[in-house]
């Protein structure tokens, strides 16, 4: 019997954890001693199961290859129930059982069913609580965004980018060197974004790359300059998913929005192109006063073509500190609309607020961290320079066409300063009756507040009020 990993799975060793994740179904779990050692012994190359036995036995003193046989077998029959390996006589049946993306109508293949149904998975842990721990106490690049050029062909009211500033291009060399110091750090997610990032002249090679080096693969693109040629890069590279926004199913409302016409028109021609090649496709729809009325339409036209979209409210300053595009951020009225059609339509919020939250003391809690900045993710924009994440590009960390990524992560003085920051350097959140109901980011208070990030901006303080007198009435 051959054993080997799907090529939609991932592992990588985290701290004292063996970590496998797989981007098909989103499932992850972390294992520690003896699991661990069972985990790194997989790879995508099909391996016997002797193979296997004599590679775990060898980490073991004292443990013959029988008493680890049982242990073993399920194991892997645990991870294969749960699609993270496949297993068979021969390559054939192996590749015969590899489980696809693919937005097919029929249940048993269909794995947008199964990751809308995982009631068979197996949970194994919270992963998010172990990870957050081990990540509090030893940082470590879980994901990082690449932002391959700030040139962009839209105009999007809303941009947090200042558009005087879209020019830059990241050279691929300098890519490539990234790319491989990432590996070596042990990183999992890419993120590849713009500006457009089609737009960069080395994209596909840039694709082939990160697929060598085995990253799960996240595509941010409004995708007008989607090509035949890019399509069959981006299938080559199995992407986690492609992402893009439509704003409206109203062109002439999309098009005003990224105040370029016939935007619409390219971007529909181009999920419609990703879902026939069966590459999956992630539909945002920030909602602003422009597309407010229609915005329901986008979730629609998103669930009909069997999409993931996703929508919200949260609109923040450009890192420039300029307000404009905040014109088109909603009321506090409109906030409360939307939140309640949100709870309507998206299963995984509604899932998210029955969620029992775990009693902590105000100790405990003052210790946590906000978020994952400085933590687990970084961004690196088009000019070479490391930002805590991509809207916070006011504040420099370093430049990787000078210094080494792991340097910049472990020895940045920027880094380590956020590094100190937890929940209790905000006084304000900690006593706040609605925290609970709230995402407090950093880099929204930096943008709007001159460079201060500590400093809460009041209009997400009174959304998060109206999204708890909304999920409290929910409840009742």
């Amino acid at each position: 019997m051959l054993y080997r990993l799907c090529q939609d799975t991932f592992v990588r060793p985290i701290g004292q954890y063996g970590y496998i994740y797989s981007q098909l179904t989103k499932h992850d779990r972390t294992y520690s001693e003896s699991g661990r050692v069972f985990l790194e012994t997989l790879s995508r190359k099909p391996q016997t199961l002797e193979t296997l036995l004599e590679k775990i036995t060898q980490k073991f003193d004292g443990v013959s290859e029988d008493e680890v046989k049982i242990d073993l077998i399920d194991f892997l029959q645990s991870l294969e129930k749960d699609r993270y390996i496949v297993f068979g006589e021969n390559e054939h049946e192996l590749s015969k059982k590899e489980p696809h993306f693919t937005y097919a109508e029929n249940p048993k293949t269909a794995i947008y069913n199964y990751m809308q149904n995982p009631d068979d998975a197996v949970k194994y842990a919270d992963t998010s609580e172990v990870l957050f721990a081990e990540y509090l106490e030893r940082p470590r690049i879980h994901g990082c965004q690449i932002e391959t050029t700030s040139c962009c062909n839209e105009r999007c009211l809303h941009c947090y980018i200042p558009h005087e500033l879209k020019t830059e291009i990241l050279p691929y060399e300098t890519i490539e060197s990234v790319l491989k110091q990432l590996n070596e750090l042990g990183t999992l997610g890419l993120t590849l974004s713009g500006g457009e990032v089609l737009s960069h002249p080395d994209i596909a090679k840039i694709l082939r790359k990160a697929r060598e080096l085995d990253f799960s693969i996240s595509i941010l693109s409004n995708l007008t300059l989607l090509s035949s040629e890019l399509i069959k890069a981006i299938k080559e590279a199995n992407p986690s998913l492609v992402q893009t926004s439509l704003y409206s199913t109203i062109p002439a409302e999309h098009d005003h929005i990224t105040q370029i016409k016939g935007s619409f028109a390219k971007t529909t021609a181009a999920i419609d192109a990703l879902i026939a090649e069966n590459i999956p496709v992630q539909i945002s729809c920030p909602v602003m006063k422009s597309n407010f009325r229609s915005y329901k339409n986008v979730l629609q036209y998103a669930q009909e073509r069997k999409c993931k979209a996703q929508t919200d409210f949260i609109m923040m300053a450009r890192y420039d500190f300029s307000t404009e595009n905040l014109a088109e951020r909603l009321d506090l009225k409109e906030t409360e609309e939307l939140i309640r059609d949100i709870m309507a339509y998206d299963k995984e919020y509604t899932e998210l607020i029955d969620t029992p939250v775990k009693k902590k003391s105000r100790e405990e809690e003052a210790k946590e961290a906000i978020c994952g900045v400085g933590r687990d993710n970084l961004c690196i924009a088009a000019s070479g320079v490391v930002y805590p994440c991509s809207g916070w590009q006011g504040m420099a960390l370093g430049n990787v066409k000078e210094q080494p990524v792991k340097d910049i992560w472990e020895r940045s003085p920027k880094m380590l300063e956020l590094r100190s920051i937890t929940k209790g350097s905000i006084p304000q959140c900690m006593d706040c009756e609605d925290r609970q109901f709230c995402a407090p980011c950093l880099v929204r208070n930096f943008n709007e507040s001159n460079g201060d990030y500590l400093k809460v901006n009041p209009h997400f303080c009174r959304a998060a009020k109206i999204n708890r007198k909304i999920v409290e009435e929910a409840k009742r």
